[in-house]
């Protein structure tokens, strides 16, 4: 048997998921956010073999590879802007309108590559914030900008 979950409901299940969480936790929601971050980082180790990587580049190309091959999205990159500024482009992840509805609303997104990323910078010793919100664009790209800093 051949199953593959389509984008649309995905979209929809965690949408529904994170409405939810919101509606219980409000800003506690955050706190969701970032831990399962950490728990899908630390699900990938064996998976990605990056448990003991020491290159956070080659990391976060295995990271981008296995989010492009499960689906999530179609392609990621990271840009430095400055010193301690970068960009993170995503090219239509499947949350993405879920994600957009939950910022109209006033609510936590689930920032689940986002998530994921800033808990790997943690595990090499470096902080990320999000500056702003994310940006939306017309042709399914979504932009984050992130200040980026040593942990001290």
């Amino acid at each position: 048997m051949n199953r593959c979950l389509k984008p649309s409901f995905m979209d929809l299940v965690i949408y529904s998921v994170y409405k939810a969480v919101n509606e219980i936790l409000g800003e506690d929601t955050w706190r969701v956010v970032w831990r399962s971050g950490e728990i899908l980082l630390e699900s990938l180790d064996d998976i990605l073999g990056i448990k003991d990587e020491k290159d956070l580049y080659n990391a976060l190309d295995k990271i981008f590879r296995w989010l492009i091959d499960m689906g999530y999205i179609e392609h990621g990159e990271i840009k430095r802007l400055s010193e301690n500024e970068i960009e993170y482009v995503m090219s239509t992840p499947i949350i993405g309108s879920g994600a957009e509805k939950l910022i109209k609303e006033g609510m936590v997104p689930p920032h689940i590559s986002t998530s994921l990323l800033f808990a790997l910078l943690k595990r090499f010793g470096l902080k990320a914030e999000m500056i702003g919100r994310p940006i939306f664009l017309e042709d399914g790209r979504v932009i984050e900008r992130w200040r980026i800093s040593e942990i001290r």
